[in-house]
């Protein structure tokens, strides 16, 4: 029986393959699939915050703050930038200057199009606790808002 020997004429050759492994770290490329992943989940805890950012009016400068220190603090989250984060604020602070009713539907719907784990969820309702606290006062509108957005995710589902 004879062992199969990967040559220069070999079509089939693997060397290629191995070459390319070897510049990768397995870690690395496993980190940014995780990220990659998470992308969904980040977008959806951002919508949810903003929406109970903006659920007593105008979200103000302590509750933008928290919202991107608690990303930072949430190990689901360590992996986006300031920037990253901060970019998708904006395109929500945007959306709730233009048409408040039109933002919360919109943020709503990106809520619900993730289709999270009970983990995140989870972990997005925490965040929009920290939200509903940052600024000292618990508005019923956020209240409100929290309770909303707790009914976009039937538990059991997963």
């Amino acid at each position: 029986m004879t062992k199969l020997r990967t040559t220069d004429s070999d079509i089939f050759s693997r060397r290629p393959l191995v070459e390319l492994r070897s510049r990768f770290s397995r870690l690395g490329v496993a980190a940014e699939a995780d990220i990659a992943g998470l992308e969904t989940f980040m977008e959806a805890a951002i919508a949810a915050a903003m929406i109970i950012a903006h659920a007593d009016g105008k979200a103000d400068l302590t509750e933008r703050r928290r919202v991107i220190s608690l990303f930072r603090a949430n190990p689901l989250l360590q992996g986006f930038s300031a920037d990253d984060v901060a970019r998708e604020i904006v395109s929500h602070l945007h959306a709730f200057d233009l048409d408040h009713a039109s933002a919360v539907r919109q943020a709503g719907a990106q809520i619900v199009a993730a289709d999270l784990s009970n983990e995140q969820f989870r972990a997005l309702l925490g965040i929009c606790v920290s939200v509903l606290e940052a600024d000292g006062v618990r508005h019923p509108a956020e209240e409100d808002a929290l309770a909303s957005i707790s009914a976009m995710r039937p538990w059991s589902y997963r």
